[in-house]
C-alpha cells in the first residue's frame, strides 16, 4: 500500500491532469477524491464517506448559499440591475470600479463570494474589453486580500484561538501582508489594463453625484443588503435566500423570469462541483493524509522554515479551504510558532501567508473555480496571472523571516 503522502500527491496530480484535458472541475475533483479513497481507505468505507459528505451540514449549507447566489445573480441580470450597476460605476471611473466591487464584497466571509462580485462587475469588465482570464484574475484577487488579516474571517478567528493571541497582535503582524497583496496585485492588474482601448464613458462632471449615487443604490441594494446582514452576524444560509426573496418581491418577479433564474442557480454541474470539493476535504480528514505529510517532513529533517511554509501551503492547496490550513496545520506548528517568550510574529506571518498563497492557487478553491466557470475562463490560463504575484509575495515573506525571524 502506498504511503498517505504519496497517495495525496497522486490524487492532486490526477486532478491537474484531468483539468489539463478540460474535464469539468467537479468531475476532476471527484475523481481525485475517489483515487485518494481507494489508495488509503477500506473499500467498504467509501460509500458511507460519500454519503457523509453529501449530508454533512457544511455541505448542505454550501449548496444553499451558492445556489442562492447564482439564482440572485441571474435574476439581477434578467431584470437589468447588473447592467445598471455597471453603468453607474462606469460614470465615475471604470478601472477603479472593477477593483472596488470585489474589495467591498470581500469584507464579507461568504463561501464562493467571488461569484457575487463577478456577477456585479461582469458587464463593466466586458465593456473594458478584458478577456475571461484577466476578468477572473482581477475579480478573484481583489476579493481575497482582506482574508490575509481582517478578523471577520473564520481563519483569522481560529488563528487567534489556536495560538491564544489577541486580534491586535494578528492585525499588527499580518496587515502589512495585506498591503503587500494589494500592491503586487495592483501592479499585475495595471499591466493587464494599460494596453486596453479607451472605454467610452460619460464624464462624471456632467452627471450630478446624487444621480449617480441614486442609480447605484437602486441597482446595488440587494448586494449592499446582503453584505450588511452578513457583517451584522446573520448566517449566510439565511441571508442569501432572504435577500433573493426580497428582491423577487420588490421586482414583482414573473414565472418566466423565475424559471430562468432558478435553472441557472440549480445547475447540476455547479452543485456537483460543490459536493466534490467537500468530498475531497472529508477524504483528506478521514485518511489523516495531512498529518502524515507533516510527520514525513519532520522525519526527513526539513528545516523549520521549510516546514513553516510548505505544510500550510500544501494543506491550503489540497483543500482550497482557509479553515483547513489553519485547523490542520497550525496545531501541529505551535512549537515552531510559539516559545517561552511568546508568539514569533515572523513565524506566524510565514505560516499564515503560505497557507493563504496555497489557498489562492488551489484548483479546489470555490471562488477560483466558480469565477472561472462564470467568466468561461480557462482555469489553467488564469494561473498565468496568479503565479507571478503569488510567488513574489511568498518570496518577500520568506526573505523577511530569514533575515529578521
Amino acid at each position: 500500500m502506498l504511503t498517505p503522502s504519496l497517495s495525496l500527491l497522486i490524487s492532486i496530480v490526477a486532478i491537474l491532469i484531468l483539468l489539463r484535458f478540460k474535464l469539468h472541475p467537479g468531475f476532476a475533483i471527484f475523481s481525485g477524491s475517489i483515487i485518494l479513497s481507494l489508495l488509503l481507505l477500506p473499500l467498504v468505507e467509501i460509500p458511507s464517506l460519500m454519503l457523509q459528505s453529501l449530508w454533512n451540514f457544511q455541505t448542505l449549507r454550501l449548496l444553499v448559499v451558492v445556489a442562492s447566489a447564482l439564482t440572485l445573480s441571474r435574476f439581477m441580470e434578467v431584470k437589468g440591475l447588473l447592467a445598471s450597476l455597471a453603468t453607474a460605476l462606469e460614470n465615475i471611473t471604470p478601472k477603479l470600479a472593477i477593483h472596488f466591487i470585489p474589495a467591498v464584497i470581500g469584507l464579507v466571509p461568504m463561501p464562493g463570494g467571488a461569484l457575487v462580485s463577478a456577477t456585479a462587475s461582469q458587464d463593466l469588465l466586458k465593456r473594458l474589453g478584458l478577456n475571461p482570464e484577466r476578468s477572473t484574475f482581477i475579480n478573484y484577487w481583489f476579493r481575497h486580500f482582506w482574508e490575509f488579516s481582517i478578523p471577520v474571517y473564520p481563519s483569522i478567528i481560529a488563528t487567534s484561538v489556536l495560538l491564544a493571541i489577541p486580534f491586535s497582535f494578528i492585525l499588527a503582524n499580518l496587515f502589512p501582508v495585506t498591503i503587500l497583496v494589494v500592491a503586487v496585485g495592483s501592479v499585475m492588474s495595471y499591466s493587464l489594463l494599460k494596453n486596453l482601448p479607451k472605454t467610452k464613458v460619460v464624464s462624471s462632471s456632467k452627471i450630478p453625484f446624487k444621480t449617480i449615487a441614486y442609480d447605484f443604490l437602486k441597482a446595488a441594494w440587494p448586494i449592499i443588503f446582503l453584505v450588511l446582514t452578513v457583517l451584522l452576524g446573520l448566517d449566510a444560509i439565511i441571508a442569501f435566500p432572504v435577500t433573493l426573496l426580497l428582491l423577487m418581491l420588490q421586482q414583482r418577479a414573473r414565472w418566466p423570469e423565475l424559471g430562468k433564474s432558478f435553472k441557472y442557480g440549480l445547475d447540476p454541474k455547479i452543485l456537483f462541483l460543490l459536493y466534490a470539493v467537500m468530498l475531497f476535504k472529508t477524504t483528506i480528514e478521514s485518511s489523516n493524509a495531512a498529518q502524515a505529510v507533516f510527520l514525513d517532513m519532520q522525519y526527513f529533517g526539513f528545516p523549520s522554515l521549510v516546514i513553516l511554509a510548505a505544510f500550510p501551503f500544501l494543506i491550503g492547496f489540497v483543500t482550497g479551504w482557509s479553515m483547513a490550513f489553519v485547523g490542520i496545520a497550525f496545531p501541529l506548528l505551535v512549537p515552531s510558532i510559539t516559545s517561552d517568550l511568546g508568539v514569533n510574529g515572523y513565524a506566524l506571518v510565514v505560516a499564515y501567508t503560505s497557507g493563504m498563497i496555497g489557498l489562492l492557487l488551489s484548483p479546489l478553491h470555490l471562488c477560483l473555480v466558480l469565477s472561472s466557470e462564470y467568466f468561461k475562463a480557462s482555469l489553467l490560463k488564469v494561473y498565468r496571472y496568479l503565479l507571478i504575484p503569488a510567488v513574489i509575495i511568498e518570496a518577500v515573506v520568506l526573505i523577511v523571516f530569514y533575515f529578521l525571524g
